[in-house]
């Protein structure tokens, strides 16, 4: 049986999922004696790992825990030391992390709640004032109907136009010069109504 101590430096080895990630790989190669605690202050962050097991997995673990970590962490060095004290039952590590992580949790939990009730205040303002928005709203519905009508006019009238220039094209046989002044009036007659309709939306 080999008892070591891993120590783990850099940067970023906290609040990175680091323990569980040790400890779910020491589970997984059989390691049945497990700890680690987190040490040092930030920016200049350690990991202390405590572990016993046969000579063998304990190599294998050493090497994979020099060759992979957390997605987020920023290792510096790993120290490795011979440990002469008792490691704890990997078991009993789980339920510690667990408590651990519930510990962490309860505040953020009751951070959110209060989050919770400034936001339901914020959601009432913004009823308030969606509700004078949909007063005003209504009253611009109620001018774009009138400018609705008032397009409908125009466009009626320009369909008009539009008949009397395809009729044009027809009946070439008629006089251009007769065509052109009815035409004219025509014109005349829509502009003094679109006048009309621009002097009466206004």
């Amino acid at each position: 049986m080999k008892s070591v101590e891993l120590i783990i430096k850099g940067r970023k080895v906290q609040d990175v999922g680091y323990r569980p990630f040790l400890l779910l790989n020491a589970l997984n190669r059989g390691i049945q004696n497990f700890f680690a605690y987190n040490s040092g202050a930030k920016g200049n962050e350690t990991v202390v790992v405590q572990m016993q097991g046969e000579d063998d997995i304990i190599a294998s673990y050493i090497e994979f825990v020099r060759s992979q970590y957390p997605v987020h962490a920023e290792v510096e060095e790993i120290v490795e030391k011979d440990f002469k004290g008792q490691v704890q039952d990997a078991y009993k590590f789980v339920q510690l992390l667990q408590f651990e992580q519930i510990a962490k949790a309860v505040p953020v939990i009751i951070s959110i709640d209060k989050k919770q009730d400034i936001m339901i205040e914020k959601q009432d303002i913004m009823i308030e004032k969606q509700d004078i928005m949909i007063e005003k709203q209504d009253i611009m519905i109620e001018k774009q109907d009138a400018s609705i009508g008032i397009l409908r006019e125009v466009k009626e009238d320009t369909c008009s136009i539009r008949d009397d220039i395809s009729a044009l094209r027809k009946d070439t046989s008629e006089s251009l010069s007769e065509k052109y002044e009815e035409l004219r009036r025509e014109i005349a007659e829509i502009k003094e109504t679109i006048m009309e309709l621009k002097a009466k939306a206004a």
